[in-house]
């Protein structure tokens, strides 16, 4: 049965209707994926509300971003007759991998939301829509963009179709990109929803969310982004149906975007789409592994179905700095190298005594046990800034692997001192790597271990990822694997924890296992 509220008037139930018999096209299986929008108490509401929409301008500007780069570099043109060449293929795929990853994640926010008629607070109901109708236009209209650059080309009609393993992408991706932003019934749902949303103006204005600087931006892009589809359709409709017409009759038996059917339950960075709050590595495993670990391990870690993943190539999207308990680092550091170059950096006695005096805020914080009880024994960069983590806290995931730099604890201490003072700076999500104001968790490793005027470091390079310079975490695992089996190569095996997602488990493996893992599909499909 639809819950209704004396609140809304016939016509507003007459449009609420036609809305929740478009938004519920998708099954939607509400015991499989917990709680939905609609049962979260009004007192909640709010704060997730604005987080939502925080995350929704973020996902916005960096798809609208990769479209441009696209755009801007060639990749996409209407009339382009010459193939591409490996650089220009190898970049198109992962521009493209990442536009399926932003296509997911606003699938996801309208999957949480649809249920916005189910809630009777007025506001909470208009605001609900509000998130599920801005990510459904921002979906659409840069599908549209693709399309129209793409459609009837066999030279990105072919290639966008094959498999990209990075990625997870099984072939047939692009068809689907067709038939669902040219599908009848998705056009009827930008159309009726427009309705809706002009029915709302008045007391979205009235409530001042028209004018609040965080929600604002909304209204723009609403009416940017309809009339930008509205326009388009009405330019190129019949073309794009009667082009696709035997696609779309192929096709019409296909039900979700992503084959990975996902469903939102919590809708954060931090926060999974599936299997809440259980991860396939027990505490009980990271003891062990604990014992083998040693101040400036590096460690990747991977949290199968969390949307931090989103817009991140490769199989391991997260890496941190292990430093170890203060005991650790105090023992680890006492080699004679060590202390002789801090006592001449001025009135140290060791290397604990100078990050004492030089960051006695974050020294203290460190000697603290962290939320959670246990000993901060790593720094990370994550949605809070870079921080002090627990190892529970930082490395309880789905996969853990860990490599050790071939330096000098000499030189390991000069990187942890680095690491020291990015602390308490704000995560980068613009992934710039070239800026020290904000930093982003790979850039945190990169950085770190950059070599310097008295310092050897580890040679990891920068790629160009949506138009700015990056490292993400999987390309770690990647120069490990290719620099395994030389005598010079610069990362040694500590640690692998495989998750195995059939037995909900992780299992102990070892180096050959870890080094091949940077090329295993990013959404693990293949490991179920």
């Amino acid at each position: 049965m639809i819950k209704t509220t004396s609140a809304l008037c016939p016509r507003k139930a007459t449009i609420s209707l036609v809305l929740v018999m478009l938004f519920m096209s998708i099954p939607l299986d509400v015991s499989a994926q917990g709680i939905t929008i609609s049962d979260i108490p009004n007192n909640q509401f709010s704060k997730r509300f604005h987080q939502d929409l925080n995350l929704l301008r973020s996902y916005a500007e960096n798809m609208q971003k990769t479209v441009r780069v696209m755009e801007e570099s060639r990749l996409l043109q209407k009339d382009r007759t010459k193939d591409f060449d490996i650089s220009e293929k190898a970049n198109l795929n992962l521009l493209w991998g990442n536009c399926l990853d932003y296509l997911v994640a606003f699938d996801s926010l309208i999957d949480h939301y649809r249920t916005f008629y189910l809630i009777a607070n007025r506001a909470n109901h208009e605001d609900a829509f509000l998130v599920a109708y801005t990510a459904l236009l921002i979906k659409y209209a840069e599908s549209l963009k693709i399309i129209r650059q793409t459609i009837n080309n066999d030279l990105y009609e072919k290639p966008l179709d094959d498999t990209n393993a990075q990625y997870g992408i099984p072939p047939g991706m692009y068809g689907r990109l067709k038939w669902n932003t040219i599908h009848v019934q998705d056009m009827a749902g930008v159309l009726a929803g427009y309705q809706y949303y002009q029915f709302l103006k008045k007391s979205f204005k009235k409530r001042g969310l028209m004018e609040i600087r965080e929600t604002s931006w909304v209204f723009d892009s609403i009416q940017q982004n309809y009339d930008f589809i509205t326009g388009e359709m009405k330019q190129s409709g019949p073309h794009y149906f009667a082009a696709n017409g035997l696609d779309i009759v192929k096709e019409k038996s296909f039900k979700a975007w992503f084959p990975l059917q996902m469903h939102v339950s919590e809708w954060m960075g931090d926060t999974k789409v599936k299997r809440i709050d259980n991860t396939l590595i027990t505490s009980e495993q990271l003891d062990t592994m604990n014992k083998q670990l040693q101040p400036g391990d590096i460690i990747v870690e991977r949290r199968n179905w969390y949307l931090s993943n989103v817009g991140l190539p490769g199989f391991w999207p997260h890496a941190e700095l292990f430093i170890g308990t203060y005991e650790d680092m105090k023992t680890f550091f006492s080699d004679p190298s060590v202390v002789n170059y801090y006592k001449k950096q001025g009135s140290y006695k060791d290397f604990m005594d100078y990050l004492a005096k030089k960051y006695p805020d974050q020294m203290k914080e460190f000697r603290h046990a962290a939320p959670d009880g246990h000993p901060h024994q790593i720094i990370e960069a994550v949605s809070e800034g870079v921080k002090f983590s627990s190892l529970q806290e930082g490395a309880l995931a789905d996969y853990i692997g860990v490599m050790r730099p071939r330096l000098s604890k000499l030189d390991i201490a000069k990187a942890v001192d680095e690491a020291y003072r990015y602390l308490g700076r704000p995560y980068d999500y613009n992934f710039d790597f070239l800026t020290d104001s904000s930093i982003v968790c790979s850039e945190l490793i990169y950085k770190i271990y950059k070599s310097g005027h008295d310092k050897k470091g580890l040679a990891l390079s920068l790629r160009e990822i949506a138009g700015r310079k990056a490292m993400p975490a999987n390309d770690i695992v990647d120069k490990f694997d290719r620099e395994y089996e030389h005598p010079n190569r610069e990362l040694d095996f500590v640690y692998f924890l495989d998750g195995i997602e059939k037995d909900k488990r992780a299992a102990s493996k070892g180096m050959s296992d870890l080094r091949s893992s940077h090329r295993r599909m990013k959404w693990d499909i293949a490991q179920k």
